[in-house]
């Protein structure tokens, strides 16, 4: 992971917002792969590349700086086979924070049964699971009935005192995320043509991340915009204060996504930011807007962004109060403080 301000992804980011609101704020190591930049006012151990590209010295690396600081709990991000490692070695519990989607592994045939019944002894030796949403857990639930290991749902959460949305916002519409097909961004500049074609007054802006692994891709959505290039803005790799700033001048925001999204952080933060969302809804996105954005069908196309689109641009009450109203479910829902609250819970269940 990078565990920086300058290249965080949105595990990094969930991690960093849950252990600076946490009681244990202080008593918490971090342990990461030296980085450019790393988040300042936390208690942070880093390690070369050359661990990092190796498991078992991660593994190594993880209960040594565990025993010397005498831990309690040992939270593993994401990666199953690292949690389970640890475990295996471990008299401490060993919790994993999963922040996607768990692939099933049907029952049939020789191979898969053996690779499933691994992965089941993997899940069963760990203290605890935590999941990014309900989606996610529900779905774990449904394809692995045979973990019995305790499971909890935190979300990630937001310091909404940072976001702070534009009393007047832009005509923009903002679409942020990967530059990769399942995050649908294509589509949403698709949409984003038919619509400035019809709508002078507007601008529309795209704000994505890994520009690198699908150039061809990036491409071709660069090309799509070429009619409307005088009136969009496309930006890459932008920090989060900048991605906060541009959340909070645009009055739209697309999340087009395609695949199922385990939580659907940039839902969040265009809802913290004031934004009326349009959002596939896929995976736990249903989670974070609830009733207050603008959903997509299932096999969406350019067609069905573009007609929510108009809707908003046409209607300014209708925006505002999605806007609005949006933000203030988000609050209740996915304030940093109470979500922090609920993973210090369960650290401290999973301790005892």
């Amino acid at each position: 992971m990078r565990f920086g301000p300058s290249n965080a992804t949105s595990i990094d980011l969930c991690v960093h917002d849950l252990i600076l609101a946490s009681r244990y704020r202080e008593e918490t190591r971090i342990l990461c792969c030296e980085n450019e930049t790393l988040f300042p006012g936390l208690h942070i151990s880093t390690y070369p590349p050359s661990i990092d590209r190796r498991k078992a010295k991660k593994i190594k690396f993880a209960l040594a700086q565990a025993r010397s600081n005498s831990a309690d709990v040992i939270v593993v991000q994401q990666h199953l086979p690292t949690a389970a490692g640890v475990a295996r070695r471990s008299p401490m519990p060993v919790i994993l924070h999963k922040h996607n989607m768990t692939k099933p592994i049907p029952p049939t045939g020789f191979f898969n049964r053996v690779r499933r019944s691994w992965r089941i002894r993997q899940h069963n030796a760990l203290a605890g699971i935590m999941f990014v949403s309900e989606a996610c857990r529900d779905e774990f639930r449904a394809d692995w009935p045979e973990i019995s290991t305790p499971m909890a749902v935190v979300y990630n959460g937001l310091d909404f005192d940072q976001w702070q949305p534009a009393e007047h916002p832009r005509n923009e519409i903002i679409c942020v995320g990967r530059a990769a097909p399942e995050k649908g961004i294509k589509d949403a500049a698709e949409a984003i043509v038919r619509v400035l074609a019809a709508e002078p007054l507007w601008s529309a802006r795209f704000i994505l991340s890994e520009s690198q692994r699908f150039p061809d891709y990036l491409q071709s959505v660069i090309e799509t915009l070429k009619p409307v290039a005088d009136r969009t803005t496309v930006e890459l790799n932008q920090t989060l204060p900048v991605v906060r700033q541009r959340l909070q001048e645009a009055a739209i925001a697309i999340v087009p996504s395609r695949w199922e999204e385990p939580f659907g952080r940039t839902a969040l933060e265009a809802h913290a930011a004031g934004c009326a969302v349009i959002s596939s809804g896929t995976g736990g996105l249903r989670e974070v807007s609830g009733d207050y954005a603008l959903f997509l069908p299932k096999d969406f196309t350019a067609k069905d962004i573009a007609d929510r689109l108009e809707q908003l641009v046409s209607d300014e009450a209708k925006r505002t109060r999605l806007a609005s109203e949006g933000r203030d479910y988000c609050l209740q829902k996915f304030a940093l403080k109470a979500v922090s609250e609920s993973a210090d819970r369960f650290y401290q269940r999973i301790k005892a």
